[in-house]
């Protein structure tokens, strides 16, 4: 049986439209076969049917959610689940197929630490979830398996934000540091490790960082002044996004975190 793909779709203003619609021009390429499952976020009707007509194209099922969080969204799936799947971002463009790790808790794209400015803190390390495969069941045991080594009473009184996005003030002898990010899934990272991809399933897929919020981003961080422009250049041609992971990477190597703890 082949894992699914599961897609959650966003449009927060008219506009980002295209963001929402970009990967159904390549999903083919990246999963040929595999069910498509793509759930709305809450849309409003004019683009429930737009991005209904976009899955009936590829052959998925489509269905309109109640408004959610993108990481909500992944750790409901995970709880709910039984086989493994994968979940996938609507701004990502494929060149090639997408081939399931073997024997992986949860596999991504690597993304190091690093600091961002456009929120002003450090982003801890994890695995993106821009395209990531997901074993269900081995990451429920996985996460048991490391709650377990907490002892009482925290074990059963303390929150455990694993897959919710988190921000973590910082202060060190009286001194304000950085704010900790923990992006999406980056606690399950930190706390029961997972499966980088290998460069061949990197090379398969680029990804445009910050797509529902690129205008913000812009505005906000000198350093992501021309994401409008790049994004707005592969919504009118896709395969201008080639290349796009070697400025990302260059990007964190430039943003690396002096110090976090």
């Amino acid at each position: 049986m082949k894992a699914p793909v599961h897609i959650l779709a966003t449009v927060r203003r008219a506009e980002l439209l295209p963001a929402a619609r970009l990967v159904f021009h390549t999903l083919r390429t990246g999963f040929p076969s595999e069910p498509v499952c793509v759930w709305g976020n809450a849309l409003d009707a004019a683009s429930a049917a737009v991005l209904a007509a976009d899955t009936a194209a590829v052959g998925g099922k489509f269905q309109n959610l109640p408004a959610t969080a993108h990481d909500a969204w992944i750790e409901t799936l995970v709880n709910k689940l039984t086989d493994p799947f994968w979940v996938c971002d609507t701004d990502v463009v494929f060149f090639d197929r997408m081939t399931a790790p073997k024997g992986a808790v949860f596999a991504g794209r690597y993304e190091p630490a690093f600091d961002e400015e456009f929120t002003d803190t450090v982003h801890m390390e994890r695995l993106h979830t821009a395209v990531m495969y997901l074993n269900p069941e081995r990451v429920r045991m996985a996460v048991r398996e490391w709650m377990a080594k907490i002892p009482e009473p925290w074990r059963n009184s303390a929150t455990f934000p694993l897959f919710r996005q988190n921000f973590v003030p910082v202060l060190r002898d009286g001194v304000k540091q950085k704010t900790l990010f923990y992006d999406t899934l980056a606690g399950l990272h930190q706390a029961v490790g997972g499966t980088a991809f290998t460069p061949a399933q990197d090379a398969a897929f680029e990804h445009l960082h910050c797509a529902t919020y690129a205008q913000e981003a812009a505005r906000g961080a000198a350093s992501l002044k021309d994401l409008p422009a790049v994004h707005a250049a592969v919504y009118a041609d896709p395969a201008t996004a080639r290349g796009l992971k070697l400025a990302q990477d260059h990007y964190y190597h430039n943003r690396k975190p002096q110090m976090m703890l």
